[in-house]
């Protein structure tokens, strides 16, 4: 495994590589989208876990500005064309191709939001479609975002109070011992593992929070209508896995997506749509078993 930095959409990026998807001679390559937030190093388990049920080259991309860099300007103010839906957009495109082995056949794996970037992507590029494999879409929100459970909640209490919520951000600089025991005691009440504190703590920083916030917000604004067209124009190459307990892309939603079948395949899980923080191995499995049908087919 390697944490790979490339300039994408003008912004210094992480990238997760198992194997080499740059330069692999035409073999194919997995590609994931991330959730919000974006901070990849909650999918090395699951990065691991694909290439070892594979043997296929795996690039993780996470989200414009949503990891520190050294000497990476990431101010919000004036680049919020950079770090909306559209600029990332435009940085997942940019990624695949311009640094992605050009002669690889793609396998897509996109997780909560970065389904919906999945779906736009291939919907409004014909010449990536053309070399898709397979699309794996995990716990998807690509639909009706601020209506979800967890939507309402963001949409109708954090973004009212979002400034009055920043006014605390100091509380965030509190000393790093003060701050380990907050998360070792959420980790302990939640039963995840200890690998993910410095995770957690990676993120809880203002400048990071303030773009995913403005991400979040931006989502619950775009993501509305299920796009059928380009649903429809990837169906037969998908597989959706989902819970019935999830707080942002509810079973009633799924519904909406069991119309598809048979050509759609899709699978419920006993597990959170957070699945990075205790279920990356079993999800990863299930999602290599798919592309794995899907390795060598035209």
């Amino acid at each position: 495994m390697s944490f790979i930095n490339k300039t994408l959409n003008s912004i210094r990026t992480n990238l997760i590589t198992q194997g080499d998807p740059f330069n692999c001679d035409g073999k194919d390559v997995i590609i994931c989208i991330t959730g919000n937030p974006g901070f990849i190093e909650f999918y090395t388990e699951f990065s691991e876990e694909l290439y070892r049920s594979t043997d296929l080259p795996v690039c993780i991309i996470g989200h414009a500005g949503h990891e520190l860099l050294p000497n990476e300007q990431s101010k919000l103010e004036g680049r919020e064309d950079i770090f909306n839906l559209n600029g990332q957009l435009k940085h997942k495109l940019d990624l695949i191709k311009n640094h992605i082995d050009k002669n690889s056949r793609l396998h897509f794996i996109g997780h909560s939001i970065g389904s919906w970037f999945l779906i736009e992507l291939l919907d409004n590029n014909d010449d990536l479609y053309k070399r898709t494999a397979s699309v794996n879409l995990l716990f998807p929100t690509i639909q009706k975002m601020a209506q979800s459970e967890k939507g309402k909640f963001l949409n109708g209490f954090v973004r009212k109070i979002h400034s009055f919520l920043f006014l605390f951000s100091f509380l965030l600089y509190l000393p790093q011992l003060f701050l380990s025991f907050i998360v070792n005691m959420y980790l302990k009440i939640n039963g995840l593992s200890p690998i993910n504190k410095n995770r957690i703590l990676n993120i809880l920083n203002p400048k990071i929070l303030e773009k995913v916030l403005f991400l979040a917000y931006d989502e619950m604004d775009t993501v509305t209508e299920l796009n059928k067209k380009g649903f429809e124009k990837v169906k037969h190459i998908t597989n959706i896995i989902y819970t019935k307990s999830d707080g942002w892309a509810p079973y009633e939603y799924m519904k909406d997506l069991m119309v598809y079948q048979p050509d759609l395949q899709i699978k419920e899980v006993n597990a959170d749509h957070s699945f990075v923080l205790k279920s990356s191995e079993s999800i990863a499995s299930l999602a290599a078993d798919f592309i794995n049908t899907k390795v060598g087919n035209n």
